[in-house]
């Protein structure tokens, strides 16, 4: 029998976590009838709660601080990183905006504003498409007060690399390196790891491969822990041929993120390109039933290709037709290797939907060759 638990999966953790709501503010307002009122400690516990992944319950403390000091600066920041990381991006930057109405060079107002700017434009880049010039402004405006503070150095690099100034973030993000490794910094192993991982993305769009090797190396030193790190670095070793590499070190991050769709696809990617069809199988097919593999219709393709070398033809054909269908814009190679499954297949229809797939593929890109050739076959 299922119950109404069951059914309702998502109602019952709202319920539940209306009761933790409502427990918390039965314990604050129980603190204030036995002593006086601080925000300090709503705020301490409110960073403890976001440090802790708890945002809802981090927020309720933060506002419950700012009903005992409206203008604590401290409060206000907390109550945006709160909204931020529940995805409420107006709420969080009208926070902020409040923040740096009381303290106009605020440095942690400022660069979690600017870090916010870039993440709402990242959820929509067509409607907040402006959001990385504010962001860029924003940091700005923090460098003019702590230009030697790594958070801003960082902050800079980012928004810089997504702008696609390239060059300018190398030295921003370089000089964020520097600062991060600094007696009293201020950032933690894994702070310096996110800073070097960021070195090691621009590095590897540059084509600095080995130079982007050498970063995501640190970055795995300074966090073993980091499943983004193990990922960089197995797809830069894959890059440049070190297979052995790259299979260790992005079944790290797989084993670390068993969720991460990009370490999980790298994976699969990585074995059959390395010459382990056998073994990419499993990993191809766990890879395209995880959220998000429909925007990655080559992963499609590639289990295709990999199901047509061990020879499970039929399924060949149904998840090449899966990655013919996904792509968008359509893409030639998915439907050459949907004419390829048709071939091998050989039923009575295949003939003519391996032509027709052959066809496609020159429509899209007349000068790919090898459906040419296979279609004069």
């Amino acid at each position: 029998m299922i119950t109404s638990r069951q059914k309702h999966p998502s109602l019952w953790r709202h319920v539940l976590a209306v009761l933790l709501l409502a427990f918390a503010a039965s314990a604050v307002l129980a603190q204030g009838n036995s002593e006086p009122e601080e925000a300090a400690p709503l705020i301490e516990d409110g960073n403890f709660y976001l440090q802790s992944g708890g945002c809802a319950l981090a927020q309720f403390y933060f506002q419950d601080a700012l009903r005992i000091e409206p203008n604590n600066v401290d409060a206000h920041v907390g109550k945006g990183r709160a909204l931020a990381c529940q995805g409420a991006y107006p709420a969080a930057i009208e926070a902020y905006q409040a923040a740096l109405a009381i303290d106009a060079n605020h440095l942690d107002a400022l660069v979690h504003l600017a870090i916010t700017y870039q993440n709402q434009y990242q959820t929509d880049p067509g409607t907040y498409q402006g959001r990385l010039a504010d962001a860029l402004d924003v940091i700005q405006r923090a460098e003019r007060n702590r230009a030697d503070d790594a958070r801003v150095q960082n902050t800079k690099g980012i928004i810089l690399y997504q702008l696609n100034d390239l060059a300018q973030a190398r030295t921003t993000l370089e000089r964020a390196v520097s600062l991060a490794g600094l007696e009293g910094s201020g950032l933690s192993n894994s702070e310096k790891s996110t800073v070097q991982v960021n070195l090691g993305r621009t590095y590897r769009d540059l084509e600095e491969l080995e130079l982007a090797l050498q970063a995501f190396r640190r970055a795995v030193v300074l966090d073993p822990a980091s499943a983004t790190a193990h990922n960089n670095l197995g797809n830069v070793a894959y890059r440049l041929g070190d297979c052995d590499m790259a299979e260790f070190e992005l079944s790290q991050a797989v084993n670390l993120d068993p969720n991460s769709l990009s370490a999980a696809s790298s994976l699969g990617i990585a074995l059959f390109e390395c010459g382990q069809v056998a073994n990419s199988v499993p990993r191809l097919e766990a890879a395209t039933k995880m959220t998000g593999a429909a925007f990655l219709p080559a992963l499609f393709t590639y289990l295709a290709r990999a199901y047509l070398e061990v020879g499970r033809v039929d399924d060949a054909v149904f998840v090449a037709q899966q990655g013919a269908l996904l792509s968008s814009p359509e893409s030639a190679d998915a439907y050459y290797w949907l004419g390829r499954a048709y071939t091998q297949r050989g039923g009575p229809s295949d003939a003519s939907s391996a032509q027709q797939a052959y066809q496609r593929a020159l429509e899209l890109d007349s000068g790919y060759a090898p459906a040419r050739e296979a279609l004069g076959q």
